[in-house]
């Protein structure tokens, strides 16, 4: 009961979060001078169209490894394996609602529209909770390895250290699967002897799709002219932005909360506004590989409906 008074909370503190962050990423904005900054690309607005949907079209790509993650979770933790293109369209669909507010209806429409392929809702609360771990432990290993090549950002942290804590998190999942599995499976929940190789190519699907994003970053800047200094900087400060904006509950997308911590790290190197600058077409590139990923869903599905009415006639 003070779990369920809680999360409403905890949603709308983060949904504020959000609100102040974008005031702020504003506010630094105009401060700033960011409007003339734009007009002083060096590249015309043609070439700026063109650049925003490549890199969108690069994203929704990128998508398609978290999605692959997933049908891969199911795979081991479903009774009946999951059709894989329904699964991966299915999350292309329902994932455009991370983008609503309390950041939680991507998760809940995913969980209602897999149902239709007779998977548990015991099997899909527990990828769910899967994902995100193993999301959580992508992100912050690669922002600890980036950053333990001396940039500044984690750097008291040994690079051995953060080897030893990723195989440690992933040794910690396996063995709770296999305790699970071996008391019953915790009642009606299907929990098969999982490989630690499925979790190590699901982790490896995660940290690939954040070291995309990284490459699709670091592009950016070299289009503009921003020195980034280096890839790894980026690829640290780009895991540790989503990994604040996945933390903050309630706020949509990380709206505001990843361009923030993106700001705040890398502004003393970059220079805030071109920070500010390259986090924004990012995120607008984001939001277009979102929607382009969604389109790619859907149309998937419908000629999914098609063909079932067809074999049903």
């Amino acid at each position: 009961m003070k779990a369920d008074r809680l999360r409403p909370v905890l949603r709308s503190c983060g949904l504020l979060v959000s609100a102040l962050a974008l005031v702020w990423i504003g506010f630094r904005f105009s401060q700033g001078d960011g409007i003339a900054m734009v007009r002083r690309l060096p590249i015309t607005p043609v070439q700026l169209v063109a650049t925003l949907l490549f890199g969108a079209l690069t994203y929704a790509i990128a998508m398609c490894l978290p999605a692959t993650a997933w049908w891969r979770l199911l795979v081991g933790l479903s009774p009946k394996p999951p059709p894989a293109p329904s699964t991966l369209a299915t999350y292309a669909v329902t994932q455009y609602g991370k983008y609503l507010p309390g950041n939680v209806a991507h998760y809940a429409l995913r969980h209602a529209w897999s149902r239709r392929y007779g998977i548990p809702h015991e099997s899909l609360g527990m990828a769910a909770a899967l994902e995100a771990a193993l999301l959580l432990l992508a992100a912050f290993s690669l922002t600890l390895l980036a950053d333990a090549r001396g940039q500044g950002i984690f750097s008291f942290l040994n690079p051995r250290i953060v080897i030893a804590l990723l195989l440690s998190g992933l040794l910690a999942l396996w063995l709770a699967l296999h305790w699970i599995r071996r008391r019953g499976g915790g009642g009606r929940l299907h929990v098969p002897a999982l490989p630690p190789s499925m979790l190590l190519a699901a982790t490896t699907c995660y940290a690939g799709f954040f070291v995309l994003c990284a490459i699709l970053l670091d592009g950016f800047a070299h289009m503009l002219d921003i020195d980034a200094d280096s890839f790894a900087r980026l690829l640290a400060a780009s895991a540790a932005s989503w990994l604040a904006g996945f933390i903050i509950i309630g706020a949509p997308a990380g709206l505001g909360v990843r361009e923030a911590t993106f700001v705040a790290l890398t502004g003393a190197q970059l220079g805030e506004g071109e920070a500010l600058l390259l986090i924004s077409l990012f995120r607008v590139a984001t939001f277009l590989g979102d929607t382009v990923f969604l389109a790619a869903g859907a149309l998937s599905l419908r000629l999914e409906a098609r063909r079932s009415s067809q074999r049903g006639v």
